[in-house]
């Protein structure tokens, strides 16, 4: 039976489904398998332990006939794409695309040559229409000509520079002037635009919104980024590859952990250098712990947005104390500083509280209670449900990771689909939403809140009895030029980082794909048929990293 609402109280609701904890385990082909099936489309695959995918080289007029049959054969999603200038073939540009399958699938690596005085490929977005953002940023800052690409508006520069930023020799300065960008028009009777930045009223980075609405309903939502570029990739060119950590946390800083932890695989597949296990599981033990602190303050964040004060200060002491946890046992509240190639950057084991695995029961209890207590109040649930909705097929369609895509029906976390370090052999429960809406999106990342409070409790109990510090090893000098991938399920989801390190231990090239690079765009299709009023919401639900895209 029910209960009554007093006088003045909202009325109780009914708990309903909006999280499931079982996923689709679809079949996967082996890696024998693959190789079959890339055979089968005429391609000769070798088989890289360094990234765990089957390299595949093909020449231009191949390049597409080769991406996509990889993508509708294996089934594998194109997680990344980008130029390099190998210093072993001076003037060509060389093309990589990355198909990362889940276990026990490898993936695929294409890589494609491109001939000076101008490198031509033909487009992928096409057939992969999420790749586009991927093809400009390749013609941006490599000069690439992609044919047939509809879009070829500047991706992340916003001034004239006179040679691509990242082909080889001295990097050229803008020029002044600044590159013209047409936002796509949205024409009709009693339609007006709506610009929103860069500058915004809170604390935030900078990013231009062109909305187009009529009345408060809004038909479309173009976003412009790149404020923040910074140009890491390029900061990382020339560096002792022990030390690109240093850049790696700093792509989006508050996923510092995930960016040095993502950076330190890659390097370490590339020399085949391994952490100690004891290193391994520290190394969980404060990714899941950046983990919690970050989904805390989406939480309070979304609580916020919908005019639960008391709701968001009690998400915010969890958060806090959380980042506390971080300081206590790191010396920095975002973990600084403490994951390297090799293992740790400095012991820390030493620093970790007796009863810290009390305190993550604690927190599992509090952030129980607070969902219960939330989903309880209808003011709230009215403004979550059907707020911002992202179907699985668009989720699907566009690639679109981490709680996003979860919340939209997706089961894919690369802690169960390609597990790394310490979640080796560890089972990870993975959330998924049934709606795709603020309040899918809320439950899943409370859910996985507390998946993650019982993982860093089962990493304490495997920490080792000797907790005195552990010299981590040296990466060696390669002597030869080699490549690795590192991935990351970090806070956001899906974080790659792909280094060439050449012969004299010294980093040629890092390519780094933050989460939100395929993310950003799931504003767009959220805010499509809302109101106005319903923006905010639906941004702080999704938290995209304005500095992860720009780098």
């Amino acid at each position: 039976m029910t209960p009554s609402a007093e006088e003045g109280e909202e009325p109780p609701l009914e708990p309903a489904p909006s999280v499931a904890l079982a996923g689709d385990f679809p079949s996967r082909p082996t890696p024998a398998e693959e190789r079959r099936s890339l055979g089968a489309l005429g391609l000769d695959p070798v088989w890289d332990p360094s990234e765990d995918l089957w390299r595949v080289d093909v020449p231009p007029e191949g390049w597409v006939a080769a991406a996509v049959g990889a993508s509708d054969a294996l089934q594998h999603p194109l997680s990344t794409l980008f130029g390099e200038a190998p210093r072993e073939a001076p003037g060509t540009i060389r093309v990589h695309a990355l198909f990362l399958g889940i276990r026990p699938s490898g993936g695929v690596h294409l890589r494609c040559a491109l001939d000076p005085p101008r490198p031509t490929l033909p487009t992928l977005s096409t057939t992969l229409p999420y790749v586009a953002p991927f093809e400009r940023e390749l013609t941006e800052m490599f000069g690439v000509d992609v044919s047939g690409l509809a879009d070829r508006r500047p991706l992340l520069l916003h001034e004239h520079h006179p040679n691509p930023p990242l082909r080889p020799g001295p990097a050229s300065a803008p020029d002044g002037r600044r590159v013209e960008y047409s936002f796509r028009p949205v024409e009709g009777e009693g339609i007006y635009e709506v610009p929103v930045g860069p500058v915004h009223a809170g604390v935030i980075e900078p990013g231009h919104f062109r909305f187009q609405v009529v009345g408060e309903k809004i038909l479309n939502l173009e976003a412009r980024l790149g404020y923040t570029h910074k140009g890491t990739e390029r900061l990382f060119e020339g560096k002792p590859s022990d030390l690109g950590s240093i850049w790696a946390e700093s792509v989006s800083g508050d996923m510092s952990l995930a960016g040095a932890a993502a950076y330190a695989y890659a390097v370490e597949r590339a020399l085949d250098v391994a952490a100690p296990p004891g290193d391994e599981v520290v190394r969980g033990l404060l990714l899941e712990t950046e983990r919690i602190a970050f989904l805390l303050g989406d939480v309070a964040g979304i609580a916020l947005d919908v005019g639960y004060a008391a709701g968001a200060a009690r998400a915010n002491r969890l958060r806090e104390a959380a980042y506390q946890t971080l300081r206590a046992a790191t010396g920095s509240r975002l973990g600084r500083g403490t994951i390297g190639v090799g293992g740790l950057r400095r012991p820390i084991r030493g620093n970790l509280d007796p009863d810290l695995a009390t305190t993550y029961a604690r927190w599992r209890e509090a952030i129980g209670r607070l969902r219960d207590e939330w989903l309880g109040k209808s003011s709230v649930v009215d403004r979550l449900e059907g707020t911002g909705e992202i179907s699985r097929w668009v989720a699907e369609l566009m690639h679109f990771v981490g709680p996003v895509a979860r919340a939209s029906g997706l089961r894919i976390d690369l802690r169960h689909d390609r597990p790394y370090g310490a979640y080796v052999g560890t089972e990870v429960r993975v959330p998924r939403g049934l709606t795709g809406d603020v309040r899918a999106r809320l439950v899943v990342k409370v859910e996985e809140i507390v998946e993650s409070c019982r993982l860093a409790e089962e990493f304490l109990r495997r920490l080792p009895a000797d907790r005195s510090p552990v010299e981590s090893p040296r990466p060696p000098t390669p002597g030869e030029r080699r490549s690795g991938l590192g991935w990351v399920e970090s806070p956001r989801g899906e974080f790659l980082v792909h280094v060439t390190i050449g012969p004299d231990a010294r980093l040629e090239r890092v390519h780094v794909r933050d989460p939100s690079f395929l993310n950003w765009p799931a504003i767009e299709f959220a805010v499509r048929g809302a109101i106005l009023p319903d923006f905010p919401l639906c941004n702080k639900s999704l938290n995209l990293s304005y500095s992860g895209y720009d780098r």
